[in-house]
């Protein structure tokens, strides 16, 4: 008997479909490309229980004639390219001809369509079967419903994520496309609430506001820039848009949403020491190219690829962006410039301390902080009795360090590490005994969320209570703020605020066991910063902590809190004993 064997039509089927289709977000992804395709300039996304059990796309598009319906569902069949020649410039989205044959495979799906000047027509299958086709009345465009993902492949069922995390992945494919399309009116539906609404009005910087917000839409800086045959154009965020990751950095090529190392990196080099370590510019990036010079077939999402000439086109991404964000910074200086409020002498600037203690910032540059060290010398502490301690505080160094000569030794603290570790164990005690270590703000403090972001934060109100915030709905995906962790500045609200809902988005991040991660962002949020002034009392209250909080010796990253050199150690520096 033959040991090879052609596989059946169901089988081979599945298998096909198993390339196209991973998951839900993938089927919204290519039914709303292929609305896109027919010239769509308003459509409806609708999806239920992470797109598992039921998804809709509505588009107005030209619609498909009632003949060839049935072959649309065929493996293959596609009226976008008809010889091999037409690969090398593929100007659309779709292409291949296999997202409806693989969808169909794995689902129950049903399709009514009608173009201008022909009938409806209303076809149904079944695991890529016709079970029923006869005409109806519809609109000029298409509906297609998918039922049941997966309903017939157990195999990939399994390993679909909770409705949540499906859902998050058809909301940032949504999102994607929105981006990618900011002529084309698209309108979200999850679970029956309205999750997103953009009116195609053209302007990316509209698009990125009812997205990410007014703050991002705001802090960003427009690209434009057409050299060589390349055009690039879209948003830059300023540093203050900056993230803990790169989800919001997005890509598109001839208006094809893309993932490509070499662009990114093109794009972060333009920042250049313009952002701190761990943070990621937020940025849109449209790139028009012609169609022969890139090669989209390459993976089967078509989320990947080829440049005819990779190194001409990542130059004109970095020299875009970097003229972007150079325009934006000029702008700023020019504003400054030309403000009738503006004082033209020379006025000695001073800051204060969250306890009142005044430093100079005109001040020369001293190893150890004088004007901290003539506060303690006019004003000694009354130091509170306490068993076997007994300290002298040396003074600050680099603004960072602080010197404690401790009996027979010098203790270097590192201020942040050890404020950091302290606020987190407080933290963590108030957590354990469900009595949140708070403060409330004197004036509330508004914060605009990505739709995304706002969802994930009302479906866990109950976690952000835990942690210490109290908070009211504000309208247009934001909320009040009124209460925040202890120490937590009022500047930090908005950034540890989006990287708590980051983290708790994240599979497990609701997790009891995620809570001790959040617990960190917020400790290394409040704490006092490295290159930070501090007052007497900040110094002494820091010092009495750390001193007396036994069996701790690193922050909650693992930093050492502070290093020890015993009065031996220096003796044999300086070779006074051997």
């Amino acid at each position: 008997m033959s040991a090879i064997r052609v596989l059946d039509y169901d089988i081979s089927n599945k298998i096909a479909a198993g390339e196209v289709v991973e998951n839900s977000s993938s089927v919204v992804k290519e039914l709303i490309e292929n609305a896109i395709d027919a010239g769509a300039t308003s459509l409806t996304v609708e999806i239920q229980n992470g797109g598992i059990s039921y998804i809709r796309v509505t588009d107005n598009g030209s619609g498909i004639e009632a003949d060839d319906v049935k072959t649309a569902f065929l493996r293959h069949a596609t009226s976008k390219i008809s010889t091999a020649a037409d690969l090398e410039r593929i100007s659309t989205l779709g292409f291949r001809g296999e997202a409806l044959s693989s969808i169909a495979a794995v689902s129950r799906i049903k399709i009514m369509t009608k173009t201008k000047h022909g009938e409806g027509v209303l076809v149904e299958l079944d695991a890529g079967r016709v079970t029923k086709e006869e005409a109806c009345g519809c609109p000029d465009g298409t509906t297609v419903e998918v039922y049941d993902l997966f309903y017939n492949t157990p195999a990939r069922m399994k390993f679909l994520k909770s409705d949540r995390t499906e859902t998050a992945r058809v909301t940032d494919i949504v999102e994607r496309l929105v981006l990618g399309n900011p002529n084309i009116s698209i309108k979200y539906i999850a679970d029956g609430r309205d999750r997103l609404f953009f009116g195609g009005d053209g302007s990316i910087q509209s698009c990125v506001y009812s997205i990410y917000g007014r703050e991002y839409a705001r802090l960003s800086t427009p690209v434009s820039r057409s050299e060589n045959g390349i055009t690039v154009s879209g948003l830059a965020g300023k540093a203050e848009a900056s993230r803990g990751n790169r989800g919001f950095q997005s890509f598109f090529v001839n208006g094809r949403y893309v993932k490509n190392r070499a662009l990114t990196y093109a794009v972060e080099s333009a920042y250049e020491n313009a952002l701190m370590v761990g943070r990621f510019p937020f940025f849109v990036i449209h790139i028009e190219i012609p169609f022969d010079m890139v090669d989209i077939n390459v993976h089967p999402s078509k989320q990947e690829v080829k440049f005819a000439n990779e190194k001409a086109v990542c130059d004109e991404v970095y020299r875009a962006v970097k003229s972007a964000l150079a325009t934006g910074a000029d702008d700023i200086r020019r504003a400054f410039l030309q403000s009738p409020n503006r004082v033209l002498q020379n006025p000695s600037f001073s800051t204060a301390n969250r306890f009142g203690v005044a430093s100079a910032l005109n001040e020369p540059l001293n190893l150890i902080d004088s004007a901290f060290m003539t506060a303690i010398a006019q004003t000694p502490p009354e130091q509170p009795k306490k068993e076997n301690t007994s300290y002298k505080i040396i003074g600050q160094l680099f603004k960072t360090y602080i010197i404690v000569e401790l009996e027979d030794r010098i203790v270097l603290i590192d201020q942040h590490a050890a404020h950091e570790r302290m606020i987190f164990e407080r933290l963590k005690k108030s957590l354990t005994e469900k009595t949140p270590f708070s403060q409330i703000l004197l004036s509330p403090v508004a914060v605009t969320l990505s739709p995304g972001e706002y969802a994930v934060f009302k479906e866990n109100l109950n976690i952000f209570s835990d942690l210490g915030f109290e908070t009211e709905d504000f309208g247009n995906n934001s909320v009040l703020v009124r209460q925040i962790p202890a120490d937590v500045a009022e500047s930090e609200i908005k950034a540890l605020l989006c990287e708590l809902i980051e983290k708790i988005d994240k599979p497990g991040g609701a997790m009891p066991e995620g809570f001790e991660d959040m617990l960190e962002m917020i400790a290394c949020k409040a704490a006092i910063k490295g290159n930070q002034s501090l007052g007497e009392e900040e110094v002494i209250a820091l010092i009495d902590e750390v001193l007396n909080e036994g069996g701790v010796s690193t922050c909650p990253h693992g930093r050492p809190l502070m290093l020890e050199i015993t009065r031996h150690e220096i003796e044999k520096m300086f070779k006074r004993i051997v």
